[in-house]
């Protein structure tokens, strides 16, 4: 099964293709790539074009199974907010399109199941996802980190 994970974002939008064997929640997985969709600081409407693109490149070049998303969160900035929404709409009409299913995680459920706590640093997070993936060298930007937290979050909890 080939998870993809997706970390939303305005100025990068994470992703990670994660591999687990057939055999329930525990199977081994492995990390077959991952990743950023940059995003330049053109108009609102050029942003979301280039990261809808940058989904499409994805799926016509993976047989992808699942996909999970981090749900949008809480934050102090509501012009944030609006433009962290626009994008996450545009993907999961994106998503929809290509695949015709997705699975929303919050940030607390992520951290939660990768390490135990939900309100767990970044960093320990990154730590947790290099441990459970047998990776030696640090991952950055944590972007693609959280992209793959989202991945095997999903992969813990889907049959």
């Amino acid at each position: 099964m080939i998870i993809l994970g997706i970390d939303p974002g305005t100025r990068n939008c994470g992703y990670a293709l994660l591999e687990r064997e057939n055999g329930g929640i525990s199977s081994p997985k492995k990390l077959l790539e991952a990743g950023l969709i940059k995003i330049t600081k053109e108009s609102l409407e050029y942003q979301i074009t280039q990261i809808c693109e940058g989904i499409d490149l994805i799926f016509s070049q993976h047989k992808i199974d699942e996909v999970a998303i981090e749900d949008i969160f809480y934050a102090y900035n509501p012009q944030s907010v609006l433009k962290l929404a626009q994008f996450r709409g545009a993907l999961l009409l994106k998503i929809m399109q290509l695949h015709g299913k997705f699975t929303a995680y919050t940030p607390l459920q992520v951290k939660k199941a990768v390490t135990g706590n939900g309100k767990a640093a970044k960093e320990q997070v990154s730590f947790m996802v290099r441990r459970f993936l047998g990776i030696q060298k640090e991952i950055k930007p944590l972007d693609i980190t959280d992209a793959i937290a989202i991945a095997l979050a999903h992969s813990f909890s889907v049959r």
